[in-house]
């Protein structure tokens, strides 16, 4: 019985050194920290009451004398820009003559809340 018992123990050693240790689930990296910001809210009110007589204005420069001039509000856009600006997009139609013929177009005005004026405006017929 001795000489069985020394002849297991070393192969037990041998077969001990052989056996993988357990591995450890590697640990999930969290996702590097996203900053989440809301978008500043755009006053929308100041924006179209600043912007509507600046684009007039702007048509009034063009076409001394206009006829009546409608803005559509309904399809006015604002988008937010750097700088506490707004973009305010939209159509309208005037006539450019008192006549009965109307032109239509579209502009862009760039709205800064931090003054309550518009830096620009810009038209396309």
């Amino acid at each position: 019985m001795i000489r069985a018992s020394t002849l297991c123990l070393p192969l037990a050693c041998l077969l001990a050194a052989c056996e993988t240790p357990p591995q450890m689930a590697p640990r999930p990296v969290p996702p590097p920290a996203t900053r989440i910001t809301e978008a500043p809210q755009v006053d929308t009110r100041a924006a179209s009451a600043a912007c509507e007589p600046a684009v007039v204005e702007a048509l009034k420069r063009r076409y001394p004398q206009p006829g009546s001039v409608m803005l559509m509000a309904d399809r006015e856009q604002y988008y937010p820009r750097p700088n506490a600006q707004t973009s305010v997009n939209g159509e309208g139609v005037f006539e450019p003559d008192n006549s009965s013929s109307s032109i239509g177009f579209h502009y862009a005005c760039l709205y800064n809340a931090r003054t309550g004026k518009v830096d620009d405006v810009q038209m396309r017929y």
